[in-house]
């Protein structure tokens, strides 16, 4: 089962970050309405699952080529106003 691999609050997160809501998310896969509730609560449903991996997939990938910069933790960095007042 899906949620024996992610996480059931990383599932809803993957899916609002494409769909915006758990319901445009089983409209847009032709799935019930709150299909996607019970499969996070533990009731199989093959069908609804396999369009969930889809997503984790496709965010794992998006999370994967999205490049993260470091921090500047230099001296020469610009301080929070509120910390330049308290230094």
């Amino acid at each position: 089962m899906i949620t024996d691999v992610y996480h059931p609050e990383d599932i809803k997160a993957a899916i609002r970050k494409r769909y915006r809501s758990l319901l445009a998310f089983e409209r847009a896969h032709g799935l019930t309405d709150r299909s996607t509730t019970d499969v996070l609560r533990g009731r199989p449903n093959a069908r609804v699952e396999r369009a969930m991996l889809r997503v984790m997939r496709e965010d794992a990938k998006w999370n994967a080529a999205r490049s993260i910069g470091a921090a500047d933790s230099s001296r020469d960095a610009t301080a929070h106003p509120l910390n330049e007042q308290a230094a």
